[in-house]
């Protein structure tokens, strides 16, 4: 996403990232990664609640999928990061939401490898785009 970030801002999209993370392990991933994206702290996950993400099953999340996720970024020499409890379970996705709170675009993830490719994201932003002029 990072690599792509220019090509969302002359589209003028802003991207937030919510987390059920509470704030204070939210604060050590932003210093640990000075990720350029706004980050929203929802420990109650109600956000999560109102847009559908549910826990998912032990199957969804411990995936061969996943395994070869996981297993990829290690080979390459990424580590994998615990900052005390993960909640494993819980579903997450992609959002496309506009400055009227109009949903545009909704990607429910199955699995912690399931996620919408760059590409993909923008083709939704040009659509919502499209659609707003209409």
């Amino acid at each position: 996403m990072q690599s792509a970030l220019k090509e969302f801002e002359e589209q003028g999209v802003s991207i937030v990232v919510v987390s059920f993370a509470d704030p204070e392990r939210l604060s050590h991933y932003q210093r640990v990664h000075a990720w350029p994206f706004t980050l929203l702290a929802d420990p109650q996950r109600e956000a999560y609640s109102h847009f559908g993400f549910k826990l998912l099953t032990w199957y969804r999340v411990f995936s061969w999928a996943t395994v070869k996720v996981y297993a990829h970024l290690l080979w390459r020499g990424r580590k994998i990061e615990r900052y005390g409890r993960d909640d494993y379970f819980q579903s997450g996705g992609d959002l496309l939401i506009d400055r009227e709170g109009r949903l545009y675009f909704a990607h429910h993830s199955r699995g912690p490898a399931d996620r919408p490719g760059v590409s993909q994201l923008l083709e939704e932003v040009r659509k919502a785009r499209r659609q707003r002029r209409d």
